[in-house]
């Protein structure tokens, strides 16, 4: 199994909600104030002179800022004194990579071909994955499997209810690349990250390995095979007797929602039991 070695940037990050609160601290006349370099982790002091806002070393041209940044949600790193889009492109994959902003003290969210990775609607997405952990049950000592890394939130929840080993298995490197940059995704340096498809690398790990798995998967058109009877079988063998998984669902459109009843006929074939619709996280707990 390829193993990744996360390694957090310790950059700022600028978003719009940022540039526009140091604008009104600037309108009343403020030039000393305090601001989060770190999207509502922390606050620092930091003044304005000349224009410029001065963050330790680095500088922040206040006007060059709000002519960059704009009105675009992607969130930015401060690097150099220069700011950089967290977005790119990758030719090779086909696919748009942007961390999304969501407020100037909220957790981004990723977005990928244009579709967020997480629920943002009447939720942030820590918020949402603390819904889908709490839903699996307690964690103490647990050894848990994390499908999906993204930028971690899943993972770093469960280590900080008390797991004593989070496996965190993600297929996308450059998930995981621009992960690095999100301030709120840091405690990722403590989880065990494994690069590569789960429906490979889970056959790598022996029967009864895991207490608890959280399946967080793509949507079921994006990815039918983390939906289907042979997976599920397959987290069933590395399970633990007595075991739980939780498998995230959504809510599909009505005219998918056969969605549901069919992840909970094959959940049910491949031999779990206790199978509950746990409607706050939008998915199903089972156990083994």
């Amino acid at each position: 199994m390829k193993e990744y070695l996360f390694k957090p940037k310790e950059v700022i990050v600028i978003t719009k909600y940022l540039v526009k609160y140091i604008e009104e601290n600037l309108r009343k006349g403020t030039s000393c104030f305090k601001i989060t370099p770190n999207l509502g982790i922390t606050y620092i002091d930091v003044c304005v002179v000349n224009g410029k806002l001065r963050i330790d070393s680095i500088f922040l041209d206040v006007e060059l800022a709000k002519n960059v940044v704009g009105d675009d949600d992607s969130v930015y790193a401060l690097v150099n004194d220069e700011l950089l889009p967290l977005k790119f492109y990758d030719r090779s994959k086909r696919r748009f990579y942007k961390l999304r902003s969501l407020g100037m003290e909220k957790p981004p969210t990723l977005e990928i071909n244009g579709i967020h990775m997480h629920r943002i609607e009447g939720v942030d997405p820590l918020s949402d994955a603390y819904l889908k952990v709490k839903s699996v049950g307690p964690l103490v000592n647990g050894c848990v499997l994390d499908i999906g890394t993204g930028l971690g939130y899943t993972a770093i929840t469960a280590m900080r209810l008390g797991a004593r080993e989070v496996i965190s298995v993600e297929i996308d490197e450059n998930v995981l690349d621009i992960a690095t940059f999100n301030p709120w995704s840091r405690e990722l340096a403590n989880v065990r990250i494994i690069l590569g498809d789960i429906t490979e690398v889970i056959q790598e790990f022996s029967d009864n390995t895991f207490t608890h798995v959280i399946h967080d998967p793509p949507r079921f058109e994006l990815a039918g095979e983390l939906y289907s009877y042979d997976f599920y079988r397959e987290i069933y063998r590395i399970l633990k007797p007595g075991g739980k998984l939780f498998h995230y669902v959504g809510k599909p459109k009505q005219r998918r929602a056969n969605i549901i009843k069919g992840v909970k006929e094959r959940l049910r074939r491949a031999g779990f039991t206790r199978i509950i619709w746990i409607e706050k996280a939008l998915g199903f707990k089972a156990i083994k």
